[in-house]
């Protein structure tokens, strides 16, 4: 069974090169992605167009083979299907391009001629019956092939969204204190009409108190401060389920599960995150939370545990992140941070996931905060290291066009900085980071020019530093690495590093 996803009738299609699944022409809607990693601070208004390009999203489920020819205007020179670590090996037949998947490539993919711009990218979903899923509920919202324009729509415990394959939702879903909520099926979520503003926060946070914990005082202090809805919000829940759905174009991060518990993001797609400060997906103080099979490109960061002001009671605890791909514009692809208020970080996992484009590093905790953070594992992590990238940059200057001449600095493979730089809380305090392992991290490269993998570590002080360090396995091409073949960076507040 093969079961094309087709776009709203009136949404933009990608046009410049044509797709076939098994011989029949399929439309891929296009969707608005970073160009370059040009960055700024907040500056009031929207991220400028001009850095940003089209390229075309292909969405279908099957379970029998699928075979895709890609019909370029001109003969690609290069043509590449990341992640790498797949081994699917397109036949190239002049300006033809051909790869076949079976049920085993389950999976999201990127096609890439020449570069990443403008890259084709596959979402091949497992045949499910997500109907199934509201068998047992009190509530369920089921969204029909089309386009729904559904506003900001408040989940109830016990309620199913449902979205039909071909569904196209504009809007956003909240909910605040509820169990037992479930987002399922194949449709796509669409944040584009939000539109933030200078008088716009980017997310509820209070710096001098809890958050209220009432619900409609809740939802009073959003009003009050012109918090952005986003895409899914799920405010003090538990036992949330998040399966197959797109999420597109966020204002601000796409998905927060904040002082939830129980919480399992299967197989969601991002794309589309061209704007500034449009992340994937973003845990605030959560406990028992399982990330997996997803695809992230984001401006900014992908899979992001914060510790947030005003929900800071509760840890970050028991936290597995599997079988992902990230593409990250600009920022990190797998990180814990910036913000780390909460008393602890542990029992974190991020395992058997790739890396298909970074920006600035691709293994990350960005302590600026007060949290104890220990028992953090990065394994079996593949990073991919591309001729092709760009310089990041910061715009100074809105008037200023982006500088592709600058020096390359390819990112960091994995960094553990601790800051005091007074942001992300009031309280001036900080923690320390120990017992974090990275093991087999593999760097994939296309390009014998690609300097050696960067590793940072950078304790405070004394009474915060950075320990019990071990990196069991850094590969490059397959090749194990020792110690001398990296650029291992360290200060004095960094003890006890092994060095496998």
């Amino acid at each position: 069974m093969l079961l094309l996803h087709q776009p709203p009738a009136n949404h933009p299609l990608y046009t410049k090169y044509t797709v076939t699944i098994n011989g029949t022409p399929v439309a891929t809607p296009a969707v608005r992605v970073s160009a370059m990693p040009y960055n700024t601070a907040w500056p009031g208004h929207q991220r400028p167009i001009d850095q940003t390009e089209l390229a075309p999203m292909l969405s279908f489920a099957s379970d029998e083979p699928v075979t895709l020819q890609v019909t370029y205007p001109d003969h690609p020179q290069e043509v590449v299907v990341r992640p790498l670590s797949r081994g699917i090996k397109p036949q190239v037949e002049g300006n033809k391009v051909t790869l076949t998947l079976t049920a085993t490539h389950i999976g999201a993919y990127t096609l890439e001629a020449d570069g990443f711009h403008e890259a084709l990218h596959i979402f091949f979903d497992p045949v499910k019956d997500f109907e199934a899923y509201a068998q047992g509920m009190d509530n369920v919202l089921y969204y029909d092939a089309g386009v729904h324009h559904v506003g900001k729509v408040e989940l109830q415990s016990n309620t199913a969204v449902i979205l039909h394959k071909d569904a196209w939702v504009y809007g956003s879903f909240v909910a605040f204190n509820a169990q037992n909520i479930k987002v399922c099926g194949y449709g796509v979520l669409d944040g584009s009409l939000e539109v933030r503003t200078s008088q716009h926060d980017l997310l509820p946070l209070n710096y001098y108190g809890p958050i209220p914990k009432e619900r409609q005082a809740f939802f009073d202090y959003l009003a009050e401060n012109h918090v952005l809805d986003g895409i899914l919000r799920f405010y003090a829940c538990q036992n949330i389920r998040v399966e197959g759905v797109t999420l597109h174009d966020a204002a601000t991060f796409a998905l927060i599960p904040a002082n939830c518990e129980d919480v399992v993001i299967d197989n969601v797609k991002a794309i589309g995150m061209w704007r500034y400060n449009a992340d994937g997906i973003d845990l605030f103080n959560c406990k028992n939370v399982t990330i997996r099979n997803c695809f992230l490109r984001n401006f900014d960061d992908c899979i992001v545990l914060k510790g947030i002001c005003g929900w800071d009671e509760w840890s970050m605890e028991h936290i597995l992140v599997e079988n992902c791909v990230t593409w990250c514009d600009w920022g990190r692809n797998l990180e814990l941070g910036a913000e780390t208020n909460a008393p602890t970080y542990h029992d974190i996992t991020f395992r058997n996931c790739d890396c298909i484009h970074g920006s600035t590093i691709f293994c990350d905790i960005q302590h600026h905060n007060s949290a104890e953070i220990y028992d953090v594992t990065f394994e079996d992590i593949r990073c991919e290291y591309t001729k092709h990238q760009l310089p990041d940059t910061y715009q100074h200057d809105m008037t200023a066009p982006f500088d592709a001449t600058q020096p390359t600095r390819h990112p960091t493979l994995m960094a553990i900085p601790i800051y005091q730089m007074g942001l992300f809380a009031k309280d001036g305090r900080n923690g320390s980071a120990y017992h974090i392992t990275f093991r087999n991290i593999q760097m994939l490269t296309d390009s014998q020019d690609i300097p050696r993998p960067v590793l940072c570590f950078q304790g405070l002080d004394d009474a915060h530093k950075v320990s019990h360090v071990t990196i069991d396995g850094v590969y490059r091409d397959g090749v194990r690495l020792t110690q001398e073949q990296t650029e291992l960076a360290v200060n004095e507040f960094v003890t006890d590093v092994c060095f496998l």
